[in-house]
Order: structure tokens, then sequence, then C-alpha cells
């Protein structure tokens, strides 16, 4: 077992084989979130989800960028059911290896504290569960049982804040 570098979550590709949605939002005020960062929008503003988030409009293409509300624009990747991407499956300490049992499980997605970017969070199910893992990403000498592997994973349709009506 080995352990892989914290990633920032990246879409990969599409169920449909079409191309990933994206969308642009203005970003609220102050946004210093990092790429790859789940994004919701609030009030007419993109801002950075909190854990485990009842509402995802997707994943931040890029780094917020410290602006006044409205001033900076932001390509969000939707967290539409058809987009998959690409993160790490965690505990938040780094310790939790992945095994063939999580393909199909829904967990938590969170932010780990130090480097600011966003992870499966395998520790984390039922009603905050909000990320639906596919597959193991076994590329660059990957092995299931890894620490930090890498997923590939959807948002549930039930937290895309594009496919909810409130």
């Amino acid at each position: 077992m080995a352990t892989q570098p914290r990633i920032a979550f990246r879409p990969v590709r599409t169920l449909s084989g079409l191309a990933v949605p994206g969308e642009e939002f203005a970003e609220a005020a102050s946004q210093t979130f990092v790429q790859g960062a789940v994004v919701w929008v609030e009030w007419g503003y993109l801002t950075e989800c909190g854990t485990n988030p009842a509402r995802i409009m997707g994943v931040a293409s890029r780094a917020g960028q410290n602006g006044t509300a409205g001033a900076k624009k932001q390509l969000v990747f939707l967290a539409h059911p058809d987009t998959l991407f690409l993160g790490n499956l965690d505990n938040g300490s780094g310790t939790l290896a992945t095994a063939l049992g999580d393909r199909g499980r829904y967990y938590g997605v969170t932010k780990e504290g130090t480097s600011g970017k966003w992870y499966v969070n395998g520790t984390v199910a039922g009603s905050n569960a909000r990320a639906l893992i596919w597959e193991h990403w076994l590329q660059d000498n990957e092995v299931v049982g890894d620490y930090l592997g890498r997923v590939i994973f959807s948002f549930g349709v039930a937290n895309s804040q594009g496919a909810t009506t409130s």
C-alpha cells in the first residue's frame, strides 16, 4: 500500500459521453477557496460550500479571486448526475485505505483543513452522504488499498442545486 497525493476535485468524463457541463457565475465577496472546491450559488453569488452541503452547484475550475461581490466570474463544472469527478477518498487524517466495497457506496464530502482541498469522506454516510463512488482510479501505479486513493464519483441528484427546485 502507498499513500497517494492529495488532489483537487476535477471532472474526468460524463456517463453519456457528452462534454462536461459548465456554467459561469459571479463570485460572492472575498472568496478565497482553492481550485476544485465544492461551491453553490447563494443569494445570486457563487460561494464555497460547508461540509456535507445540502445543495451543490458544482466544482470550481480555479481558485476564488477574493474580489468584491459580482466583480469576478468563475467557471463551475456542474454537479449534474451525468458528470463524473476525480478526488481522494479519505477520513481526514490520510489513514483510510480504499476497498473494493467502496464502489456503489454514498459518502460525504469534506474540506481538508490544511490544504483547503476537498475529499470524499469515507467515514460519513447516511443522510450526510453526497458522493456516489463509481470506481477506483487505478492509474499511475495505484492499487485498491492505497491511502488517499483516488476515486471517480458523482454528486447525488438530491444535492445537485441545478436539479432541484428549492
